[in-house]
Order: C-alpha cells, then structure tokens, then sequence
C-alpha cells in the first residue's frame, strides 16, 4: 500500500506531505500564497 500523510506545520506555516518510501515534501504556505489575490466576491478583514 502507497501511503501518503499529509499534515500542517504551525511552527513553519507548511503543510507537510510524508510518503511511503521515507520522502518528505515541504509546501511553504507563505511562499505559496504569495502572489494571490482576494475574488471580487471576497472583502478582506
């Protein structure tokens, strides 16, 4: 069976995804949500 876990990281604002032969990926939320932009629809708080 090809397990993936995947699980956010408070301490450095990543999500974390663990698979089954040992490999870690790191996603930075930062980085990641860096060039978005709020919908039209949405008002920021």
């Amino acid at each position: 069976m090809r397990t993936i876990f995947a699980e956010y990281n408070p301490k450095r604002n990543s999500i974390d995804v663990y698979t089954y032969v040992g490999y870690m990926l790191r996603i930075d939320c930062w980085e990641a949500e860096k060039d978005l932009k709020p919908h039209q629809d949405q008002t920021v708080h």
